[in-house]
């Protein structure tokens, strides 16, 4: 082969790959362009922007409204008194519930009631035998003996003294000693009467421990032939004619909160709202839940409230007029943005708002709404499902 053989062959080449060059980008202009999985994305860019300069909607037509349960409602002006709604229990009056402890070390003979007992002031509730409580007998009834041999020595001296035969440093040592055995023998009755001991019984160590107020044995820890002491509490009774309503509340939201303060309480499955007012607002927080406690007291004559149960409290704060508000059910939140569904000719518009106020039912809209405007209250969340659905189908 001769050089200008080969070098046609190389200049014809070179043209042929230049052709299926020019002819390879002719084609990729002419075609749409692909996504990842094998979309048309001509204009995709363009309807994104789009997108985020409108509102994203949905079409619905009125009697797909109706068959859908969703309900309307118009944003409007409306008087607020604001709910702080906190998680709640109900407790024992601490004030009104007595912890029995035995006066001193003892065995338990008989425990002669059981938890929820109702008792009354005086009842018969623990009998221990302990010989401290035997000692403190014995020694009251010295003290008694002694006070009685002392008057019988003040009046046999004081009648000496009227008929001028003894002196009267006799009288006065008798009066000293009388009045020394008094002191003795009061302080030995004061002590078994704090204890709830009966002086009676002679020298005996068996002590009954009755009731010192009326309510309810809350609990029952001790048990017969178990050793006790003054540091291990018997059985607590508590009055239940009132009980404590303990709400949680928030660091954040003390500032709304204090004494004086309505407030509604709903307790588990009873019926209605009860009114109550805070009485006390804990001034230090829970180590583990870092939250202030806020306390009402209820009467509770009937006794349908019950230590233990859980409830819930709204405190109502003061009242104010707002221009723009809705149906609390017409707010839903979307990626962390609280939105209305607002009714257009079409179906639905999607609307970023910026909620405020709330009184449980309905809630202030302080930005991104106006008055008059009607949105999707009742069966909102249905219109959210739809647009998650939506933007699912249209990421995939």
């Amino acid at each position: 082969m001769t050089k200008k053989q080969t070098l046609a062959i190389a200049l014809m080449c070179a043209l042929a790959l230049l052709l299926a060059a020019l002819m390879l980008l002719t084609r990729q202009d002419a075609a749409p362009a692909k996504d990842a999985h094998g979309h048309d994305d001509r204009g995709a860019e363009t309807g994104a922007a789009s997108e985020d300069a409108g509102e994203r909607g949905i079409a619905m037509t009125d009697a797909q409204i109706k068959a859908n349960g969703i309900a309307l409602d118009s944003a409007g002006p409306a008087t607020l008194r604001q709910r702080l709604h906190l998680p709640a229990q109900v407790k024992t009056d601490a004030e009104r519930t007595v912890a029995l402890a035995a006066p001193a070390q003892g065995i338990v003979q008989a425990v002669l009631v059981s938890p929820g007992t109702l008792v009354r002031k005086g009842q018969a509730l623990v009998t221990i035998q302990s010989p401290a409580v035997a000692q403190w007998r014995a020694e009251a009834a010295t003290t008694r003996q002694r006070l009685q041999l002392a008057r019988t020595t003040y009046q046999r001296e004081k009648t000496l003294w009227d008929e001028r035969i003894s002196a009267r440093q006799d009288l006065e040592a008798a009066a000293t000693a009388m009045k020394e055995a008094e002191i003795a023998a009061q302080a030995a009755a004061q002590h078994l009467a704090a204890l709830g001991i009966d002086p009676g019984g002679g020298v005996s160590g068996s002590v009954t421990m009755r009731a010192p107020i009326a309510g309810v044995v809350v609990e029952k820890p001790a048990v017969a032939g178990q050793a006790v002491d003054e540091s291990k509490p018997l059985l607590t009774i508590a009055d239940l004619s009132h009980v404590w309503i303990e709400a949680a509340v928030p660091a954040d939201s003390l500032g709304q909160v204090g004494a004086g303060m309505a407030a509604k309480i709903s307790v588990g499955t009873q019926p209605g709202e009860i009114d109550g007012t805070v009485a006390f607002v804990g001034p230090v927080l829970g180590e583990t839940t870092r939250m202030a406690t806020a306390r009402i007291v209820l009467p509770n004559r009937d006794a349908r409230l019950r230590p233990g149960m859980l409830a819930s409290v709204d405190l109502m704060g003061p009242q104010a007029q707002v221009p723009v508000t809705v149906s609390g059910d017409a707010i839903q939140t979307i990626h962390e943005h609280s939105v209305v569904f607002v009714r257009t000719k079409a179906g639905f518009a999607l609307r970023d708002v910026v909620p405020g106020r709330s009184d449980g039912k309905r809630i202030e809209i302080v930005r991104g709404l106006a008055a008059g405007e009607v949105v999707a209250a009742g069966g909102s969340f249905l219109l959210k499902a739809d647009l998650g659905k939506s933007e699912a189908g249209h990421e995939d």
